[in-house]
C-alpha cells in the first residue's frame, strides 16, 4: 500500500464471512489492549501482548515464538518453517491452523481454531503476498461455494487491484481496468458481492 494508506484491509463476503487481510512480511500476534493495540492480530486471549510473530520469506512462512509456542504438538524456541495444515499453539489455550490454499500463491489463511479472536469477530486472517483467490474452488483463499467464478486480488506497485472473467461492477458501474481498491469499494458480480475496508493504520515494531 502506498504511504498513508493502511498496510491492511477487512475483506466482507456476502453470506460467507469476513476476514482481515495482511500485506505485509512480518506480524505480531499477541493479546488485544485496553488502549492502544501492540498486536497487529490483538486477541482476546490470555497472551504476552508480544506473543509471537509470523514471518514471510520469499514464499515460505514462518513462526517466530516470543512466548510459549508449539507447532504440530512440538514446543518451538526458535523461528520455525510453517506447513500447509501447520496447527499452532500460543501458550496453554489458544489454537491457530494455518493453511497455503492454493500452489499458485504464496498467500497463507489463518483459521481460529480455539474460538479465541479479535474484538471484531472474523472468519479467520489472511497473510497476502501477491494475490488472494476468492471463488468456488476448495484451494482458494475464500471459499464461495455459490459463486460461478473466481476473483483474484493482487498487488501491484502498492496498488490492490482485482480480475476476474466475469464481469463485475463497483458502486454499480462497470469496474475499471486497473482501478486501485486499496481505499475500500463495494464489488457485485453474478451471483456476488464482497466489500473492502481499509484497516489499522498503527503497527507494531
Amino acid at each position: 500500500m502506498s504511504a498513508g494508506q493502511s498496510d491492511n484491509f477487512f475483506l466482507w463476503v456476502d453470506a460467507i464471512g469476513v476476514w482481515q487481510v495482511f500485506c505485509r512480511e512480518d506480524l505480531l500476534i499477541g493479546a488485544a489492549a485496553a488502549t492502544d493495540e501492540v498486536a497487529d492480530i490483538p486477541l482476546l486471549a490470555p497472551l504476552s501482548r508480544r506473543h509471537a510473530r509470523f514471518l514471510r520469506q520469499d514464499d515460505s512462512w514462518f513462526l517466530l515464538p516470543l512466548q510459549s509456542c508449539a507447532v504440530g504438538g512440538r514446543a518451538v524456541t526458535g523461528q520455525t518453517l510453517l506447513r500447509n495444515g501447520s496447527e499452532i499453539q500460543l501458550g496453554d489455550r489458544v489454537r491457530l491452523r494455518f493453511r497455503i490454499p492454493s500452489v499458485l500463491s504464496a498467500s497463507a489463511r489463518l483459521d481460529f481454531l480455539s474460538g479465541h479472536q479479535p474484538r471484531l469477530s472474523l472468519s479467520g486472517v489472511l497473510l497476502m503476498a501477491d494475490t488472494l483467490l476468492l471463488g468456488p474452488r476448495p484451494d482458494n483463499h475464500v471459499c464461495c461455494p455459490g459463486w460461478p467464478d473466481s476473483v483474484v486480488l493482487y498487488r501491484r506497485q502498492q496498488q490492490l487491484l482485482c480480475r476476474s472473467r466475469m464481469p463485475l461492477t463497483l458502486a454499480d458501474a462497470p469496474l475499471p481496468d486497473q482501478q486501485d481498491l486499496s481505499q475500500g469499494a463495494i464489488l457485485s458480480g453474478p451471483e456476488l458481492r464482497f466489500r473492502l475496508e481499509p484497516g489499522r493504520t498503527n503497527s507494531a515494531v
